[in-house]
């Protein structure tokens, strides 16, 4: 039985603590924070709550290797509701309407009666969409078998010079296919962050197999039911603590020191942000060179963040898509002007997210490394100044859409990225790792580190895209190294 600290209750450290207590090791979890969490939090304000990350979990459909995991580490179970929502998103764009229905069929065939003149386009997407969800479906339900190289899965797939081709294009570039300028906006925005046109194929073929919903509660409730399961195999979680350094003697960790305490250890397992690992825990004295290059080629390369304003609004909000993406009157928002905004009305969930009447509202905006400069570069007064103009800007953009919503609207609170910064120690302020772009490749880290046999880096940061999945894969992988 090994001694092992995990640096971080977020996903990742969640999972590797879990699932190191199931094979019989000591586990020491520690978060500076007074919650477990990290970036998948939820927050209560007036007795309102808030989610400030799950819009769609992958692993909920049953019989999948990641729903497996779920279940063990306590974050799904029998007697959680599964929310299924009927779509990924409704965009509007000049009087037209694209919605990206979980029934491909239905939205083939709405798409066509929009733009007829992109018929062949058309179905070309969706069928891309098909192909790659029921690839995901055969890997995630372990039907396939075997060391397969997942570009050589792909290359299988009909039409795969499509769909390859898409791994190099952004999804602005993809969306030139289509002349209808609603179906342009609408495939140029309809994933949040950076990622290019191949990762939304795989994120909308996983949502149209039943494998991306939304576990009841949302991301405070998913993460306390970890907690206990943590707690219940008897590991030991410390809140509110803060780890200053991982203490190397004879190029092996022996303990980690917080801020009050120091806990002797066997291995270390740090599931926050890498950069913060290296350049703070471990004092500069270790480099990983794949760091070092995605940081170097941060414009190939962006990470993801987000100016996300919460809102309680006192209006039925059913006849509104969650989410809908809005044409809005330019605003700048940091560093980015943009024409574009995210609004999802929380309605879905009836127990957590509506109480006397009032519905939580969500508005969001991308914002990227650029933006968290930005944002670092103004005075406390200034900040405050800024982000205030934002809110309201972003406030008055959801009122001219929807002129019913005037006065009956109350702000609860907002989220930008220096705010994810001081919150999570995430470089930029991001809430996703580094993007799978058009101009980059994939990448995948194995959290190792030279000359440092017992610590590991586990989270999203570990491959491209990121998120819940990555985060869960990584803390899976890495604790196979723990003897």
């Amino acid at each position: 039985m090994a001694k092992v600290v995990v640096i971080g209750a977020g996903i990742a450290g969640l999972v590797a603590s879990i699932e190191l207590l199931n094979k019989n090791h000591e586990v020491t979890l520690i978060e500076k924070n007074n919650m477990v969490g990290g970036l998948c939090s939820g927050y209560f304000l007036n007795n309102t709550y808030v989610d400030c990350c799950l819009h769609w979990l992958m692993g909920t459909k049953e019989g999948n290797s990641i729903n497996d995991i779920w279940k063990e580490t306590g974050a799904l179970g029998e007697d959680i509701k599964i929310i299924s929502l009927p779509t990924l998103g409704s965009y509007e764009y000049q009087g037209a309407t694209i919605t990206f229905y979980r029934d491909l069929d239905k939205a083939e065939e709405e798409w066509k009666k929009i733009s007829p003149i992109d018929e062949k386009a058309i179905h070309k997407f969706f069928n891309a969409v098909r192909h790659v969800g029921s690839l995901m479906d055969l890997v995630l339900s372990k039907k396939i078998k075997g060391n397969i190289k997942a570009i050589d899965l792909i290359k299988s797939l009909p039409d795969s010079k499509h769909i390859i081709k898409s791994m190099k294009q952004s999804r602005e570039e993809y969306s030139k296919n289509f002349i209808s300028p609603a179906i342009q906006f609408a495939i140029k925005n309809c994933q949040t962050g950076y990622n290019n046109m191949f990762f939304f194929f795989d994120l909308y073929g996983i949502f149209s197999k039943g494998n991306a919903d939304i576990p009841e509660g949302g991301a405070f409730y998913m993460t306390q039911r970890m907690q206990e399961k943590f707690i219940s195999l008897g590991g030991k979680l410390l809140l509110s603590e803060t780890v200053k350094e991982i203490l190397i003697k004879d190029k092996l960790a022996y303990a980690v020191k917080t801020e009050n305490k120091t806990f002797d250890c066997d291995y270390v397992i740090s599931t926050v942000d890498p950069y913060y690992t290296l350049n703070e825990l471990l004092k500069k004295n270790y480099k990983i060179k794949l760091f070092n290059k995605l940081k170097d080629n941060i414009e190939s390369n962006p990470v993801s963040s987000c100016f996300n304003v919460f809102l309680s609004i006192n209006e039925d909000l059913s006849d509104i898509e969650a989410p809908t993406g809005l044409n809005i009157t330019p605003i700048r928002v940091g560093k980015l002007k943009t024409d574009f905004m995210i609004v999802r009305p929380y309605y879905y969930d009836q127990n957590h997210f509506i109480i006397n009447g009032k519905t939580v509202v969500s508005l969001f905006v991308d914002q990227n490394q650029d933006d968290y400069e930005y944002f670092n570069s103004l005075s406390k007064d200034e900040y405050k100044e800024e982000t205030s103009r934002i809110i309201n800007d972003m406030i008055n953009a959801l009122i001219s859409r929807y002129p019913k919503l005037k006065g009956k609207i109350e702000y609860l609170m907002s989220i930008d990225p220096i705010k994810i910064g001081n919150y999570t120690n995430t470089s930029y302020g991001s809430f996703q790792s580094f993007s799978f772009t058009n101009k980059s490749s994939f990448y995948s880290y194995n959290g190792k580190i030279k000359d440092l046999p017992n610590v590991f880096l586990a989270g999203q940061w570990c491959r491209s895209i990121g998120g819940t999945p990555t985060a869960l894969l990584s803390a899976c992988s890495v604790i196979k190294n723990i003897k």
